[in-house]
């Protein structure tokens, strides 16, 4: 079993693997489980299977390798710390997953949305046959529909601005915006500290 993201559905699962000296990757391992047998790139096993000694291969390098498809660039490899090197790649995959997971809603926001969604047409839907309880209220809907633009204008920019504290890319945060590079930098540059700016600060205070 390899690293699973908390919010997935098994599309974004990884596993460290050995890269040998032709460049090639290390071929899986087969795990034995008293239920069923797994066939994965194992995390666990690249320290001491490709290390050099009693005859065997050594790796050249690690590369961390996702269900959905997805390779990481090749780094090196530290048989004095192994789990150093397992952590700095399950780093570099955690990005990746994110950024892929960007535009995918965890069920339960998902269905908040939809209730908000329902509210608010409910309060735009036709106005009832005469004599019948009227529960049509536009302005009310318009005002709701207001509080929510406003919210999220506001939220957005606190996304981002976390974002890029977090280190995510202009191109990264574009994805989720759903925008152009270019467009996401214009609209948000102002709200967002340069970052540049702010390391050059601390590295002279």
């Amino acid at each position: 079993m390899g690293w699973l993201h908390n919010d997935d559905d098994g599309s974004h699962e990884a596993w460290v693997v050995a890269v040998l000296s032709g460049g090639e990757d290390a071929p899986h391992d087969t795990i034995e489980d008293s239920e069923e047998t797994w066939k994965r790139r194992v995390s666990w096993s690249w320290s001491y299977k490709y290390d050099g000694s009693e005859g065997r291969r050594r790796a050249q390098g690690l590369r961390v390798v996702c269900a959905c498809g997805w390779r990481g660039p090749r780094r090196p490899a530290d048989f004095d710390d192994p789990d150093a090197c397992d952590e700095g790649l399950q780093r570099e995959w955690i990005r990746h997953a994110e950024v892929s997971l960007s535009r995918t809603l965890p069920e339960r926001l998902r269905r908040l949305l939809d209730e908000v969604e329902e509210e608010v047409q409910a309060l735009c839907a036709p106005q009832r046959l005469e004599g019948e309880l009227d529960e049509q209220r536009p302005l009310l809907a318009v005002y709701v529909a207001t509080r929510l633009q406003n919210g999220a204008e506001a939220w957005q920019r606190d996304a981002v601005r976390a974002a890029r504290e977090a280190d995510y890319s202009w191109d990264e945060i574009a994805q989720a915006l759903m925008t152009s590079k270019q467009s996401a930098h214009e609209r948000f540059r102002k709200h967002v500290p340069d970052q540049s700016k702010q390391q050059d600060q601390a590295a002279q205070g």
